[in-house]
């Protein structure tokens, strides 16, 4: 098959015609049902794996907005001194305890997407859940502020490698009619997430002792587990299953995704979509770095590290850009649509 591919690719005069195949393909394909609402009602089970998958959101949402609210709180500012306005340094002190969550998920970030690769989506986002939960359990019993920063730290990693496996699960396995409107959920669990913390911390706030900031902290961990042990019962990517070669268990998935039989017509091009997707994506590594093909763990980090700079080269560099500019000048762009920061409108 990859043979097919490679062969079908390239036209005689030296142009890449994979896209035309592909738009092709597209514009022939049975789709499984309608788009927006009424399609996530059809395809009911593959949009439940998705809402399920984007309480990893929740547990970034609601750790973002958790610690606004303790940072200001009289029983946590007992406990931590040196963060009190009061304290030498305290802004020093209160940036580096805020900002180490940010630290943390970018490193979970960025190492994730090789874990994902190698362990499969479902066990990525187990691995996360058990490095936030030891973080969790840290912040809970901080006693000082060094452990404080650590746990944060920590329980910033997994916050990271949730953000990123998350979405990329729902992607995966969503229906492409849909795939839009489910990767929505991941937004919508983080914002939902947040207002869950400032509800919690709103009310704990009002509690004497240190269990007004101890438990906000602990209760981060409830979706947190039941992600963890809901996510073995879902099925496995298809697409990473394509990836490695599972082509059998991708269409056993898949069929059980699209709650149709694996002979239906849908599911079978799907698959062979997925199939053509990740061949192409093995060929064409193969030819940007024919000599990390080995396998060796040597050559998978240094075609880890050649696949990020890949996304600064000619071909890529433009949407690399594009998607960092929407990060950095996303309060210019609210801001040239019309969108006020001040008054709300």
């Amino acid at each position: 098959m990859e043979e097919d591919i490679k062969n079908e690719t390239v036209s005689p005069d030296g142009r890449n015609t994979f896209a035309h195949h592909a738009e092709a393909v597209w514009n022939q394909r049975q789709p499984y049902g309608p788009n927006g609402l009424r399609g996530i009602y059809t395809s009911h089970y593959a949009a439940t794996c998705a809402a399920f998958a984007a309480l990893g959101g929740m547990v970034f949402g609601y750790d973002q907005g958790v610690v606004s609210v303790v940072l200001v709180m009289e029983q946590f500012l007992g406990r931590f001194t040196s963060v009190s306005d009061k304290a030498a340094g305290a802004g020093f002190y209160k940036g580096l305890l805020t900002a180490m969550i940010e630290l943390g998920a970018f490193i979970g970030a960025l190492n994730q997407g090789w874990i994902a690769d190698k362990i499969s989506r479902k066990y990525s986002i187990v691995v996360a859940v058990i490095i936030f939960t030891v973080g969790g359990i840290l912040q809970t019993a901080s006693m000082n502020y060094a452990i404080l920063t650590i746990a944060r730290l920590i329980g910033g990693v997994g916050v990271g490698m949730l953000s990123m496996v998350a979405p990329l699960y729902i992607s995966e396995i969503s229906p492409p009619e849909i795939r839009g409107s489910l990767l929505v959920l991941e937004e919508l669990s983080i914002v939902g997430g947040i207002c869950i913390a400032y509800w919690i911390t709103y009310g704990t706030r009002y509690m004497p002792g240190e269990w007004a900031w101890r438990l906000p902290f602990l209760l981060q961990m409830i979706p947190s587990t039941v992600l963890a042990l809901g996510i073995l019962f879902l099925p496995f990517s298809p697409r990473w299953l394509a990836s490695k070669g599972r082509d059998d268990e991708a269409l056993q998935s898949l069929g059980q995704l699209r709650q149709l039989p694996v002979t239906d017509v849908r599911v079978q091009q799907e698959w062979f979509d997925i199939r053509a997707e990740a061949a192409f994506h093995r060929q064409t590594n193969a030819i940007k770095h024919p000599d990390l093909q080995r396998k060796s763990k040597v050559n998978s980090i240094k075609l880890e590290i050649a696949s990020w700079i890949d996304c600064f080269r000619k071909g890529c560099w433009r949407r690399t850009h594009v998607g960092i500019g929407l990060m950095f000048f996303q309060v210019s762009l609210y801001q040239s649509v019309g969108l006020s920061l001040t008054d709300g409108t």
